[in-house]
């Protein structure tokens, strides 16, 4: 008996260890996210960067809907003050989340800078960046403008405007 016992042992298969495979732990991020977005800072849009305030508001809520698919997470980003919405494509890991800008439903905007002149505001692009623990969202929305003279006759570029926001968005 002692020898089929040893025998026993010597023939089954060892298992290898991987410290590196995902964790079924990890939380699953796709679902309605919400919450206060602020923003941080704006640099740059000629004289468009001075009334900033008065189409990007310092306090906002922000509506995030997120997809997850096999390697990509996919996303649409709604501000609740413009009713903008931009939808972006990315990578998450178990903590945090990257993405840029794929579409916006509005690129253009038109805006009165102080003393008359108006000024159309371009949207570029966009990227979030941001960390996530299964229940909250923080990060950091940059967002680029090009900003041109009045739509009316040949237009000219005159600048570019970078606004930044922060949010922080629970699970709905």
């Amino acid at each position: 008996m002692i020898v089929a016992a040893v025998l026993a042992t010597a023939c089954q298969d060892s298992r290898v260890v991987n410290p590196v495979a995902a964790s079924l732990l990890v939380p699953n991020i796709a679902g309605v996210w919400s919450g206060p977005m602020t923003l941080l800072s704006t640099s740059g849009g000629e004289c468009a960067g001075a009334v900033v305030p008065t189409f990007l508001p310092s306090n906002d809520v922000g509506t995030v809907t997120i997809t997850e698919g096999d390697d990509a997470v996919t996303a649409t980003m709604t501000m609740e003050s413009t009713g903008l919405a931009c939808k972006y494509s990315g990578s998450r890991t178990a903590g945090t989340l990257t993405m840029n800008a794929t579409s916006c439903d509005r690129t253009g905007l038109l805006v009165a800078c102080v003393g008359g002149p108006t000024r159309e505001l371009r949207l570029v692009g966009s990227s979030v960046s941001a960390s996530w623990d299964g229940q909250h969202i923080t990060g950091r929305t940059t967002s680029t403008y090009n900003v041109f003279t009045p739509p009316s006759g040949q237009q000219n570029g005159v600048g570019s405007l970078v606004a930044s926001h922060s949010f922080s968005v629970t699970r709905q």
